[in-house]
């Protein structure tokens, strides 16, 4: 496995796609994420899913339906484009992914998946302290020390994600002090706060449960966990910042994937002389069609009078995975699938990994943030 290897065919990728949702050159910069799929028999690496974005909606446009996406940050839409591919794999029948049984399926064993990002996921990763214009720190803060045979570090990179209350407060202190570490944290929204928690606590969270969440769950024999980290480079990034935010804060000793950066620099990477894309792009890998460009959790193009059409709705909103996951679970001939009518009696139904989750946030993400339940209590149309 090489980061080189596969920061080139993500970026490589990218570029090859239409410019609709993409920078405007000279003038915008975004967050590019990839899955890049590995098949060790024939050593053969291959882009299946991709986002872009760095925008969230607040609360208050948070849809009851589940036809808005909430957090359109590179790392959820490209996390959702996988399972839309995964989805894809099961339905087609025919995958040299997965091994398809009656009522299950399990990721065969020559298949990895690694996780590639332009920028340094929002949160606690994003976190560390800054020493020079040419070096991006080797130190992180909680290891920030006044000693005289070390170089002073006079500040440390912040991140815009608030800390929850609940949880461990940001003292704003100054240099190293100024953030609290290995709290979970929500996205900033202008004026509109956010549900959505940072993109390091969501990493944090599968890469611990696994990429698939609840629903898939119930149809895999196994999590289907990342097995590695690459992260462009060119872009502030401190290795032992972002172990802490994907491990270290748990205390635990979880089998670790492989972090590193590569040598490839992203064009569109952010620059704070520039201003943030509004879009984000989702594609992954399919038999049809599957390039989509998302505004405000919506489908680029929507106007007021087809809001509520299904054609306004990105493949990735809840109720289209909901749609997904009831067609593969009836493919695979899951006994329990006639019964699923509402989508959170659905995701209440993967028990084992609810069991989990519960524990999870019970013993390290006690602050995590709850959101109404009436915005999961949906059924298709």
């Amino acid at each position: 496995m090489s980061h080189d290897r596969i920061a080139s065919l993500s970026i490589e990728h990218f570029n090859r796609l239409p410019k609709m949702g993409k920078p405007s050159v000279n003038t915008e910069w975004t967050v590019l994420c990839c899955i890049v799929k590995e098949n060790t028999l024939d050593d053969n690496f291959e882009v299946v899913s991709l986002g872009t974005g760095s925008k969230c909606i607040g609360k208050s446009k948070m849809s009851a339906t589940g036809d808005v996406l909430n957090d359109s940050h590179a790392e959820v839409v490209c996390r959702r484009a996988f399972l839309c591919y995964v989805y894809e794999q099961i339905n087609l029948g025919t995958s040299d992914v997965f091994t398809l049984e009656l009522g299950e399926c399990s990721l065969n064993s020559f298949i990895k998946f690694h996780f590639f990002t332009t920028h340094v996921p929002c949160g606690d990763a994003a976190i560390f302290p800054k020493q020079d214009a040419t070096e991006f720190g080797t130190v992180v803060a909680d290891e920030y020390v006044h000693d005289a045979k070390k170089p002073r570090l006079d500040d440390i990179y912040r991140t815009g994600a608030k800390s929850i209350p609940g949880g461990g407060q940001d003292s704003h202190l100054q240099g190293a002090e100024y953030h609290a570490l290995g709290v979970v944290r929500t996205k900033p929204g202008r004026g509109d706060p956010t549900l959505s928690v940072s993109c390091s606590d969501k990493l944090a969270k599968w890469y611990h449960l696994g990429i698939q969440g609840a629903l898939l769950s119930l149809l895999l024999v196994h999590p289907i966990y990342l097995s590695s980290f690459t992260i462009a480079n060119g872009t502030p990034f401190d290795e032992k910042s972002l172990l802490r935010a994907l491990y270290g804060r748990f205390g635990e000793d979880a089998e670790r994937a492989v972090i590193g950066r590569s040598s490839i620099n992203f064009s569109f990477a952010k620059d704070v002389s520039k201003r943030p894309c509004p879009a984000s792009i989702v594609w992954f890998k399919c038999s049809t069609g599957s390039h989509e460009v998302a505004i405000e959790g919506l489908k680029q193009g929507v106007t007021k009078k087809n809001r509520h059409a299904r054609s306004a709705r990105l493949q990735i909103c809840k109720i289209e995975m909901f749609r997904r996951f009831l067609t593969a679970a009836e493919f695979l001939r899951l006994p329990s699938c006639k019964n699923f009518v509402f989508y959170d009696d659905a995701k209440a139904d993967a028990k084992d990994y609810q069991r989990k989750w519960a524990a999870l946030k019970v013993d390290k993400f006690k602050s995590w943030t709850s959101k109404d339940g009436k915005l999961q209590h949906f059924v298709l149309d």
